[in-house]
């Protein structure tokens, strides 16, 4: 019954995927334009670079929220499209405010520790869009499981250096603002992080409500 019905229904927009992957790509993006800040330093170019790409990441989100409410049909429940706009627009977001925290701390070289999160970062975002394009076949539950703990491994990986992390910046001999500075930095990384781990078990829940 319900198979006939689906197919008296018009089609779901599936115009949705499409967004949910410029997201993910802008998010991947974004982490590579931190790293090659942390390792060239910040200039005019890298900040115009990470406002466009906020800018652009926030304009997806736009674009998925006007095209909920225009549609009447969807792939996936819309809460879950609403909620999963929200996530990969903050990814780009705690991104982009440590870009300009380099730049607002004047730091300009990256600590070993900032290095090893940097490229824990890079591996989960390198991994969101091949995570992301698993929701047009809600058959991926398997492969959707096994990225997951990929990304689970990433995201436990990222919390012990910043465990570590926190450990050498309170047992060194800096000044209090230093430590703060670097604090804050690591700070919006791992939030990064955890959001990754975040979509990861978010596309797998969903997949899992509608294999």
């Amino acid at each position: 019954m319900f198979g006939f019905l689906k197919k008296l229904l018009p089609p779901a927009n599936e115009e949705f995927y499409t967004l949910f992957e410029d997201a993910a790509t802008n998010c991947r993006e974004t982490a590579r334009l931190f790293c090659r800040t942390c390792e060239e330093g910040v200039s005019n170019v890298t900040l115009e670079k990470a406002r466009h790409l906020k800018h652009e990441s926030n304009d997806i989100v736009k674009s998925i929220i006007r095209k909920l409410n225009h549609t009447f049909i969807t792939p996936i429940d819309r809460e879950d499209i609403q909620s999963l706009a929200n996530l990969l627009n903050k990814i780009t977001r705690r991104i982009v405010k440590a870009c300009f925290n380099l730049h607002v701390y004047r730091i300009q070289s990256a600590t070993q520790s900032l290095e090893s999160q940097v490229d824990s970062l890079m591996k989960a975002a390198e991994q969101l869009l091949p995570v992301i394009q698993l929701i047009r076949n809600t058959s991926q539950v398997e492969k959707a499981t096994k990225l997951n703990n990929q990304m689970k491994e990433i995201e436990s990986k990222g919390d012990d250096i910043i465990n570590e992390a926190m450990a050498k910046l309170f047992s060194q001999p800096l000044l209090p603002l230093e430590v703060m500075k670097y604090r804050e930095i690591h700070k919006d990384i791992e939030s990064a992080l955890d959001l990754c781990y975040v979509v990861s078990d978010e596309v797998l829940n969903i997949l899992l409500k509608h294999s």
